[in-house]
């Protein structure tokens, strides 16, 4: 299971990426489920069993607690750690997992770069969003876009958001040069989550792992 990528900010915010390789037995192996989680893993398939057991090995390596830290889900499908005030978010894409802790709203996401992300492209981003995005930087601007959307989206935690009306993506024409010019990463930039009752507001970054964009969100 190696570490594609770490980063610390103290003790208790930290982010990381696995590629995952290895069999179910390597996880269990190193895990202590208790009934609720062990109950969630035995009704899902393979593929998601071995996403979810090394999601929940990777949460282990950032806290640096590989026996009592139980992750369950709350009502809203929002992980969460068992009596800790620690947040965290999980992504998943192809064989790579994702994770970021924080005493801060936080929320990650990881997508493979695959062109496909054209086709969904209006279910979240409006016409505005769509229009300023460059021709040359489809692909990448869409994907930072949906990362960005994403991981709002699991750092608010508590679904019933529009993200073509509720979540805005601050991208600015600077940071459209800056990938412009060299492509450059990691890129830093802001978001909010804007409702009738409530606003929001978090600092982003994207970064590439490999051939995957990673992005995660923290409050300020």
């Amino acid at each position: 299971m190696p570490l594609k990528y770490q980063k610390i900010w103290s003790e208790s915010q930290k982010a990381g990426v696995w590629k995952i390789e290895e069999c179910h037995s390597y996880f269990l192996d190193r895990l202590v489920l208790d009934d609720v989680e062990r109950e969630h893993f035995d009704g899902l398939s393979e593929k998601r069993q071995k996403e979810w057991l090394a999601s929940r090995l990777l949460i282990c390596q950032l806290l640096n607690d590989y026996r009592t830290s139980v992750i369950y889900k709350d009502s809203y499908g929002k992980p969460f750690i068992k009596d800790s005030l620690i947040n965290i978010s999980i992504s998943h894409s192809y064989d790579y997992v994702a994770a970021i802790l924080s005493p801060n709203r936080v929320g990650i996401d990881i997508q493979k770069r695959v062109d496909k992300i054209k086709r969904i492209a209006h279910k979240f981003l409006n016409l505005e969003e769509l229009h300023a995005i460059p021709p040359e930087l489809v692909t990448d601007v869409l994907l930072i876009q949906w990362g960005a959307k994403e991981s709002l989206y699991k750092a608010y935690g508590r679904k019933s958001l529009e993200y073509r009306e509720h979540i805005r993506v601050l991208l600015y024409n600077s940071h459209l040069q800056q990938l412009q010019d060299a492509c450059t990463y990691p890129l830093s930039f802001e978001g909010y989550i804007k409702t009738d009752s409530i606003f929001e507001s978090y600092s982003l970054k994207t970064l590439r792992v490999e051939d995957y964009f990673l992005t995660y969100c923290q409050e300020f």
